[in-house]
């Protein structure tokens, strides 16, 4: 008898969606942010139309914009134009769901009516497009919005935005009178943050001090929580009204990967992201019920599997908190995005891409599971027709290599078991993130009057399912939501 036994998971093609591993089928999300200025030029109909054959199953559309004009109709706020019920009646039509987000601490319209509740930058200049976190007004005036918008049958609320725009804000009257009465010396952070952005400008001193001295994470420590205060009260208030939203935030996505002391690159670490933006990737909003990290390769520099690290960070800091990776196609490599989409889809709870329509996008389908080492037919649905394209599993990656076609609904995934009679390491390959790597079990497999038994949830696990043990029915359930284009 062999010595070893093989599970082989021969190309799961997550098509459509690449459902979530829950005990529910709710299915991942599929998204993409859009204007109101689209809606308005082109009608809700046809893009809803559109947007559901590309794969699309959820669409986030800004209702306010950074100038302050509102997408529905108010007498309360400026409006830009009131597309916001007939995108929902046409995105229903479709069976898509509408999420709604706006920058919150961005409103030009309300910055220039009241000056004196802007953000103080290190010069002491004032800047109307950013209203400052400490304005009681301007929190009022958040929620008059948000109870507007609650009157519309939307899924969710996502704050965008809820940050600072770096470490050269917020230096004013009120955040100095704050640091102080927290026995922040002021004046010497100021002298650290003025040799960072100002003179000589080397962008580097504040993010250094970052972890090493005690004012700076003083301060630091004060913007972070000034950010997630705000956070919280408008949770609590949106809660209050409806308990039934989702609700969720779209964060920076720096520093994920390295820290300060590891890399020359001080953009992409962790202490340019805490110190510029007032938002930490491992704590940051532990109350949303989705976080939305904002991958945009392009301004990053980085590789496509720094979506992995950047899922993973988020997903460490809490478990319970979803996460919907943010996409940008534009100035990368399409193959690049698709890259992107699959590590979202399948290390997170699903995708957004930012925005409608700055990119071309598509579908493809498969004639038959493809299987290792051979070639395989897809046909690929883009504007411009239907064509057909072989691929080769072993000359290629395991994901649809088009290099203007970003796709939203089709991707190949190829995983495998082995484990050894008598032994509690095992393998597992798993395609394209990784290749054979060793696993361990607490308990080893054997044989026993000819049958083979194994460490049922090691295995199912390592091949990307989920498994669940009820105690008083002494019941194991094994579950895996795969749904084939």
């Amino acid at each position: 008898m062999r010595k070893f036994v093989v599970f082989l998971l021969v190309f799961l093609v997550i098509a459509g969606f690449y459902p979530k591993y829950t005990r529910s089928s709710e299915t991942k999300i599929k998204g993409i942010c859009i204007h109101g200025e689209e809606i308005e030029k082109q009608g809700a109909p046809d893009i809803m139309g559109k947007l559901k054959e590309e794969g699309f199953n959820t669409v986030f559309l800004l209702v306010k914009n950074p100038q302050g004009y509102v997408y529905f109709k108010s007498s309360d706020f400026p409006v830009k134009y009131p597309i916001l019920s007939d995108t929902i009646l046409a995105a229903k039509k479709y069976g898509m769901d509408v999420y709604v987000y706006f920058p919150v601490f961005m409103d030009q319209h309300y910055g220039t009516l009241h000056p004196e509740q802007c953000m103080t930058d290190i010069s002491g200049k004032k800047n109307s497009y950013y209203v400052s976190l400490l304005s009681d007004e301007y929190l009022a005036y958040l929620k008059k919005f948000v109870r507007e918008l609650l009157q519309y049958d939307i899924k969710g609320i996502v704050f965008d935005y809820i940050r600072f725009p770096n470490g050269k804000y917020d230096f004013s009257e009120a955040f100095k009178n704050l640091a102080l009465s927290d026995g922040i010396d002021f004046e010497y952070v100021k002298e650290k943050a003025y040799e960072t952005f100002v003179y000589p400008a080397d962008w580097k001193t504040l993010f250094v001090l970052a972890d090493s001295d005690p004012e700076v994470r003083k301060w630091i420590n004060l913007r972070e929580q000034i950010v997630e205060n705000e956070a919280q009260i408008l949770t609590e208030y949106i809660r209050n009204i409806d308990p039934n939203i989702k609700i969720g935030v779209f964060s920076v996505a720096r520093g994920c990967a390295s820290k300060i002391t590891d890399t020359d690159n001080i953009k992409e670490t962790y202490e340019y992201q805490v110190a510029n933006f007032g938002q930490a990737p491992d704590k940051s909003f532990p109350f949303v019920d989705f976080v939305s990290p904002m991958v945009y390769l392009n301004s990053l520099k980085e590789k496509p599997e720094y979506t992995i690290s950047v899922v993973k960070k988020f997903k460490s800091a809490n478990k319970k908190r979803d996460v919907l990776t943010a996409i940008n196609p534009y100035g990368i490599p399409a193959k690049d995005a698709n890259l992107q989409i699959l590590y979202a889809l399948s290390f997170g709870e699903g995708m957004i891409l930012f925005r409608y329509p700055l990119f071309t996008a598509g579908k493809i389908t498969f004639e038959q599971i493809p299987k290792p080492d051979f070639s395989f037919k897809a046909k690929i649905y883009t504007p411009k027709g239907i064509t057909e394209k072989t691929f080769s599993a072993k000359n290629e990656p395991f994901y649809p290599v088009c290099n203007d076609i970003i796709f939203t609904n089709g991707f190949l995934k190829y995983a495998k078991v082995n484990i050894f009679i008598g032994k509690k390491t095992g393998r597992k390959t798993m395609l394209p993130f990784y290749k054979d790597e060793p696993f361990e079990m607490d308990t080893a497999p054997f044989i026993k009057d000819n049958r083979t038994f194994v460490p049922i949830r090691f295995v199912s696990e390592n091949l990307g399912a989920n498994v669940f043990w009820d105690g008083e029915k002494r019941e194991v359930t094994i579950e895996r939501f795969v749904m084939i284009d």
